[in-house]
């Protein structure tokens, strides 16, 4: 089976013990990336490469403290058509991005699981999902963009935007003693801002699109 149905990524999270505050979150990740899935699919759907056959390379930052992101790599190639996005895809990704998130290094623990019961496409979303840096095509948006923007959209268990998720994340950052972040994070809301307008000349206002969210249907 390429991806665990909702059903079962529940239940993996409740044998793993993943905390009910956690669980919440990873639910609602799922439900923006889905919902966002839904929209561009009613537009035509991607022209990315399957993650199937996208290869995740991790790059180092030697200019900056050595800090490392992940980025989509995809062989060149005449154009590709459009395809709808894997929707089941997107909604295991989302529920079990951060079932491991109590461990350290959760993305390679809740990884390692996927890959352990054969869900290679979903463990390399996971496994991205901390610092993958985004396309800025919107036409070229994969799974892995999905699930990441849903992470970059959510503030506990519901959809807040970009402005209200990452002035969190630059709070969080300085509380725990990093005011370092600050630029790097402002950098980041630039160039996802730029995506999320480049997508809404497709689906129109992404804050519209998630008003009266289900995020547990």
């Amino acid at each position: 089976m390429a991806h665990p149905t909702r059903e079962e990524c529940l239940k993996y999270l409740d044998a793993y013990g993943t905390p009910a505050k956690v669980i919440g979150h990873c639910k609602a990740v799922a439900a923006v990336a889905a919902k966002l899935g839904e929209a561009l699919n009613q537009s035509g759907g991607t022209k990315a490469a399957a993650v199937s056959h996208t290869e995740i390379e991790k790059v180092q930052r030697n200019g900056d403290g050595g800090r490392f992101f992940y980025r989509s790599v995809t062989a060149e190639g005449p154009e590709l058509p459009y395809r709808p996005f894997d929707m089941d895809m997107v909604w295991a990704a989302g529920l079990l991005h951060d079932m491991a998130r109590v461990e350290e290094c959760h993305w390679d623990v809740a990884a390692d699981f996927c890959e352990e019961r054969g869900y290679y496409d979903v463990a390399k979303i996971i496994r991205a999902h901390m610092q993958f840096e985004f396309t800025c095509d919107a036409q070229h948006l994969s799974e892995i963009d999905l699930v990441c923007l849903g992470d970059r959209l959510t503030m506990e268990d519901r959809y807040v935007g970009l402005d209200r998720r990452m002035e969190y994340v630059i709070q969080k950052a300085e509380r725990n003693g990093h005011p370092e972040a600050r630029p790097i994070i402002l950098e980041k809301k630039i160039h996802t801002r730029k995506l999320l307008d480049e997508i809404e000349k497709r689906t129109g206002s992404i804050d519209a699109l998630m008003e009266n969210l289900d995020y547990d249907r």
